[in-house]
C-alpha cells in the first residue's frame, strides 16, 4: 500500500506541475504569460489549433489531478474516533405509581 501512496504523490507532483505550465502558456486575449513563453512558437509547433490543444491538455490534466486528489484522500484518511463505537442504549423506563394529590389539613 506504501509503493501506491507514493506512486499517486509523484503523480500529483507532476500533474501540478504540468497543469500550472499549461494554463500560464495559454494565450489570453492581452497577452500575458503565453507571449513570454514564445507564443508564436507554439503555434509553429502546434499548429493553429494551439489554443485547442491547450483547453484540451488542460481538461484531461484537471481531470487526472481531481481523481488522483480524491484517490490519495480516501487512501490516506486516518478512521474516526467514533468508528466502530455502539450508540449509547436508552435506559429502560419504568413504570411510576401514580402520585395522588395531598388533601391539605383542616
Amino acid at each position: 500500500m506504501e509503493v501506491v501512496k507514493i506512486l499517486l504523490y509523484v503523480v500529483e507532483i507532476v500533474v501540478c506541475l504540468l497543469l500550472g505550465l499549461v494554463v500560464m502558456i495559454q494565450k489570453p486575449k492581452e497577452g500575458g504569460l503565453g507571449g513570454a513563453f514564445g507564443g508564436g512558437a507554439l503555434e509553429g509547433a502546434l499548429g493553429a489549433d494551439a489554443g485547442n490543444v491547450l483547453i484540451k491538455a488542460t481538461a484531461i490534466l484537471g481531470t487526472i489531478f481531481l481523481i488522483n486528489t480524491l484517490a490519495l484522500a480516501k487512501i490516506t484518511s486516518t478512521p474516526s474516533v467514533t468508528d466502530g463505537v455502539a450508540a449509547p442504549v436508552a435506559a429502560p423506563q419504568t413504570e411510576q405509581a401514580p402520585v395522588e394529590p395531598v388533601q391539605p389539613a383542616k
